[in-house]
């Protein structure tokens, strides 16, 4: 198993707040954006919590998915 094995095509679950990669058997969970208290209080509604949430998830989940393009020269798009 390589890092680009592990952590191709990344993606982000805004219904559950859980970072995905897709592998050929399936998905595999790689990674969970937290911090739900700390958001609900730096917002004025929940809906901007959970809007700023799902922000932060797909970030990474890109950064996860530019990386290894820079990095190990793409992913199996074919997942």
């Amino acid at each position: 198993m390589t890092i680009k094995e592990w952590l191709q095509n990344a993606y982000y679950d805004e219904y559950g707040q859980y970072l995905w990669a897709k592998h050929p058997d399936g998905n595999q969970l790689i990674g969970e954006v937290r911090g739900w208290g700390a958001l609900q209080q730096g917002f004025k509604t929940e809906e901007a919590a959970e809007a700023f949430q799902d922000m932060v998830g797909k970030f990474i989940a890109d950064a996860i998915n530019e990386k290894l393009q820079r990095d190990f020269g793409g992913q199996d798009e074919t997942l």
